[in-house]
């Protein structure tokens, strides 16, 4: 039986082999809900695997999943914010401490609370990625307060939605569509990081360590509010499209 939310009158499909991932967020974003999304998968070899989104007025504040994505850690080494000796530093710590790896980061001035929070946001979009591909998962939603405040700004369905598989697209086919498929995703970070199609590797990696180094949420350490939060958009939109790009 499908889950409602009676108090918005949100409808959300008991699995996601009914509807999409991206109707549901893309209906209770619209509703400005505030509450948590269960997925439990159903079959395969990782039956059983829960994942939970949690969402404040309609925006993703955070993502727990068992899903396989990048460590923190290695998210800033891969991008030149943690060098090998500070990633040694941070190894050892958590061997020895319950703090979160965030937490050790700042503490130690590995990193300042802006790069965290930019960092915090790449990983909340990869584990939502990861739960985009799910073939199938029991679905319901709770309504539940979001958890502790975190570093990183919540997501707006627009930096996650776009291009995702939608129930609307079912049996339409590959040449009517349009923004859903890898091709279309691959045009958009080009752009992002100024190439046209066909750029190397090597052009890709340029492009992204020159914008980096002018788009980076430290130089906008001493802006205003609203100022250092569009750059740590950009910086995760730039980071997102390297990834994609390269990975």
């Amino acid at each position: 039986m499908p889950a409602v939310d009676k108090d918005r009158g949100v409808r959300i499909a008991g699995r996601l082999s009914e509807t999409t991932l991206g109707d549901i967020l893309g209906s209770l974003s619209r509703a400005r809900v505030t509450g948590v999304v269960r997925l439990s998968e159903t079959s395969g070899p990782t039956a059983g695997r829960q994942h939970s989104i949690y969402l404040a007025a309609g925006a993703v504040v955070a993502v727990e999943s068992q899903a396989m994505v990048m460590p923190l850690g290695e998210i800033l080494r891969q991008h030149g914010l943690l060098d090998g000796t500070a990633y040694q530093q941070l190894s050892l710590r958590l061997a020895s401490s319950d703090k979160r790896t965030g937490d050790i980061l700042v503490e130690e001035r590995l990193i300042s609370p802006q790069v965290l929070g930019a960092a915090l946001r790449q990983q909340v979009r990869a584990r939502l990625e990861a739960l985009f591909r799910l073939p199938d998962a029991a679905v319901s939603f709770h309504v539940a307060c979001p958890p502790a405040a975190s570093a990183a700004a919540p997501l707006p369905a627009g930096e996650y939605l776009p291009g995702k598989p939608r129930a609307r697209d079912r049996g339409v086919a590959p040449s009517r569509r349009t923004g859903a498929g890898p091709l279309s995703r691959r045009v958009e970070a080009l752009r992002i990081l100024g190439l046209g199609e066909g750029a190397s590797v090597d052009e890709v990696t340029r492009a992204f360590r020159n914008l980096a180094s002018r788009m980076h949420p430290d130089r906008f350490a001493g802006s205003a509010e609203a100022e250092r939060r569009a750059a740590e958009r950009s910086f995760a939109r730039l980071t997102a499209a390297y990834h994609l790009l390269v990975g």
